[in-house]
């Protein structure tokens, strides 16, 4: 039980490692155009980006062997156990698949490399843990002229290359352009009250763009923990509502109030006047542009706006 609790302990220190070392600001918009195990949205990713998420893990692992060799030997009434740290590996993964499913992400993640770093992880970890962790902390000093040691090096090098192709093979755009579309459909057939923008194209396509944005920022899960705390901004466009529907009727009410202050203002509608009326910040309004301009052009394609008016969920 108290090993148990121990390795809790380091998996929560690793997470919180991990939000600092990768700048996460768990307040703001963290942007969506950028991949999950990337901080671009790019098709390329570093060998030092795959080598850190293969051995963050053991790290941490080692770092909880050396803590319980130095806990049992300040405190010689409670033993600390460290035959089943390999496990931090384990659970750290599992979580960071149940955080990608929580937040929506699964059909823009690439599940063979998350497959692959895991499983890799996962085996690194009860290696180590079985020929170091053995009391003996000069132990987990790497023995550079041990033949096995080479050979499992050599065949993590090639490993890493292998995971870099799958990754960078893997059609980033395509999918997240995919998403999108499912995104609009989803929401054209069950808030028709987006129709009444139909009037002017650039009001609807901004009002979807800030739904996806909203909603990925956002996903249900997050959404229900915000209505029961009852938090300022709630349900999917994140303005003070009821539910989702009475949330897209007030973001298109407010679109609309907006464009007229707009046009009284500029003679045009105005889109970056109304996106930072809505929010300030530089980032969110990048954000949503980005999505108006692949929103009006997935429309142009394929006539999404027409298509979904009289079709219901």
């Amino acid at each position: 039980m108290l090993e148990f609790f121990f390795i809790l302990v380091v998996v929560i220190l690793e997470y919180i490692m991990l939000k600092n070392f990768l700048s996460m600001n768990l307040k703001e918009y963290q942007g969506f155009s950028t991949r999950f195990f990337s901080s671009s949205s790019g098709d390329k990713i570093s060998t030092s980006s795959i080598i850190f998420w293969i051995f963050i893990s053991p790290f941490f692992s080692i770092l909880g062997y050396v803590s319980s060799l130095f806990l049992n030997s300040v405190f010689k009434t409670c033993h600390v156990s460290y035959n089943y740290l390999w496990t931090i590996s384990l659970i750290f993964w599992i979580v960071i698949y149940l955080i990608i499913l929580i937040l929506g992400r699964r059909k823009l993640v690439n599940h063979l490399f998350i497959l692959i770093i895991a499983i890799a992880s996962i085996i690194l970890n009860w290696y180590i843990a079985r020929i170091a962790f053995t009391g003996n902390v000069s132990d987990i000093s790497p023995d550079s002229s041990n033949t096995a040691f080479q050979f499992y090096l050599a065949i993590g090098l090639s490993l890493i290359s292998i995971v870099q192709v799958i990754y960078e093979r893997d059609n980033y755009k395509l999918k997240r352009t995919r998403f999108i579309r499912e995104k609009i459909q989803k929401y054209l057939r069950k808030y028709k009250v987006i129709y009444s923008l139909k009037g002017n194209i650039e009001l609807l396509y901004l009002s979807l763009a800030i739904l996806v944005l909203e909603d990925f920022e956002r996903p249900k899960f997050i959404r229900i923990i915000e209505n029961i705390l009852r938090t300022k901004t709630r349900n999917i466009a994140q303005n003070d509502s009821i539910d989702d529907i009475d949330s897209v009727t007030i973001l298109v009410n407010q679109l609309q109030d907006l464009a007229v202050r707009s046009e009284e203002e500029y003679e045009r509608i105005n889109l970056e006047f109304i996106i930072k009326k809505i929010n300030q910040s530089n980032h969110y309004f990048s954000n949503v542009m980005e999505l108006f301009h692949t929103i009006s052009q997935l429309d142009e394609d394929f006539k999404i706006v027409e298509a979904n008016k009289y079709n219901e969920k």
